[in-house]
């Protein structure tokens, strides 16, 4: 591999992208044209009624119109000091503003609203999504999750939605009680259950029965001050008011440190009885090792909406889009859901947890697809795992190798099965793993079980 390195999310990389970009930016004398033209590029968007319920509710807290210059600095110097906040060794965002909201709601809920509406739409074409929703969302802040369900709601046509939601910041419940009754009107059967003023870590707050699906998105990297035992026992108390055919959707930033406690969590919770349904799926008996996993999906760039191009219309502008849809999530079940594996699935592939004995060699291999192209120019680069290896896997691609098998690596999902046939192994001594090396003779076939 020589040089080339796989490219990964890290503290880092993000300040070296933002540099680049700076330095691409004060080449340009009209930020807005450059942003419309990357806008072109991409097709996910939230949408526009949903854009426009954001404007208003800024322009009702604020009594100017979300375009005004003081408005809008305000915002960016609180989106600004967010970011700050995240990088922070124990991240701990404050929402005790209205401007600490609007920088939420401009910058980062617009991704958070798509990533989830993807989770569902994979729930519902697995065919394990509840026709009738009984949605409780912890931590929901200004109703994202539930903005996010209802669109999917609208899209779907069928069955009913009640939303229940837990919250502590009454500024957050301030935007999620205007935002998400005006977002429902002109539907029928959403409605809107209990929406609590409550700390989600305390023992008081009170818990429907029956959920279908509880869901908790970017909340546990903020609770810093629990262990991964302790938010296993608080989450507990959540499923215990799960039914038998519910899912339980954690989602995490794809960010090392955040990702990484995701699936300890993940450990935890099997062990405490819950079943994993994805993105993980244990092909064969063994050890996953966990304090190591970093594995997220990443979708294509959204468009910007307009209140990002309103902000991004001055110097360094760049800083105030956000375009990037990483994620970490695991979905959980009370029972096991998973298909079983058809009868003789892996006999003719080698373990990964056998790959040192076959350095060198042509082997067959079957894994879940644990990542996006994580590659470089002139290599993809896919984390391979088969739930037994204690040892990183990855899958390497030329780029210069098109034939048609190969491009299966490509069309296939996060967490879908892949067989792989005559790749040749070899030790990657700068990562401490295996690379999975493709050639003229592979071929590839994605298994959707």
């Amino acid at each position: 591999m020589g040089k080339n390195k796989p490219f990964y999310v890290t503290e880092n990389d993000k300040k070296r992208k933002e540099t680049a970009l700076s330095s691409k930016n004060k080449k340009q004398t009209e930020k807005k044209s450059t942003q419309l033209t990357s806008s072109k590029k991409t097709k996910l968007r939230i949408p526009s009624r949903l854009e426009r319920l954001i404007e208003e509710y800024i322009e009702y807290k604020t009594k100017n119109p979300y375009q005004s210059p003081v408005t809008l600095n305000r915002i960016r110097q609180y989106i600004l000091a967010q970011k700050a906040g995240y990088w922070n060794s124990n991240p701990k965002a404050r929402y005790g503003k209205g401007y600490d909201v609007f920088a939420y709601l401009a910058y980062q809920a617009p991704g958070y609203l798509i990533q989830f509406k993807h989770i569902l739409k994979f729930l519902d074409l697995k065919g394990v999504l509840p026709k009738d929703i009984i949605l409780l969302d912890l931590g929901t802040g200004p109703g994202v999750v539930p903005l996010a369900t209802i669109w999917y709601q609208k899209e779907r046509k069928k069955g009913s939605l009640t939303i229940h939601a837990i919250e502590r910041s009454i500024e957050f419940l301030e935007a999620f009680r205007f935002l998400v009754p005006e977002f429902i009107k002109g539907t029928s059967r959403i409605y809107t259950g209990d929406v609590q003023s409550c700390d989600i870590t305390v023992q008081d707050c009170k818990i429907p029965d029956n959920i279908t699906v509880l869901s908790c998105q970017n909340v546990l990297a903020e609770l810093s001050h629990l262990s991964i035992s302790e938010k296993a026992i608080m989450l507990m108390k959540y499923c215990s008011h799960v039914s038998e055919e519910g899912l339980i959707i954690i989602i995490e930033p794809a960010e090392l440190r955040h990702s990484i406690e995701l699936r300890k969590l993940q450990k935890e919770l099997e062990s405490r009885g819950l079943f994993v349904y994805a993105p993980c799926r244990m092909l064969r008996q063994g050890t996953c090792d966990y304090e190591t996993c970093w594995s997220f999906e990443e979708l294509p760039p959204m468009n910007p909406t307009r209140l990002m191009n309103e902000l991004a219309d001055e110097k360094d502008g760049y800083r105030f889009i956000n375009q990037d849809i990483k994620f970490s999530f695991t979905i959980f079940t009370k029972r096991n859901i998973q298909k079983p594996l058809p009868s003789g699935f892996l006999n003719s592939a080698t373990p990964l947890s056998e790959l040192q004995d076959h350095l060198g060699e042509l082997v067959n291999v079957t894994g879940v697809k644990m990542s996006r192209d994580i590659g470089n120019p002139n290599f993809s680069v896919f984390l391979i795992c088969d739930g037994a290896s204690i040892t990183k896997t990855y899958l390497i691609i030329p780029r210069v190798l098109r034939n048609d098998d190969v491009k299966f690596a490509y069309r296939a999902g996060y967490g879908e099965i892949l067989t792989i046939q005559n790749v040749r192994v070899r030790w990657n001594e700068k990562k401490n793993a295996f690379n999975l090396v493709s050639g003229v003779r592979t071929r590839l076939s994605a298994t959707n079980i």
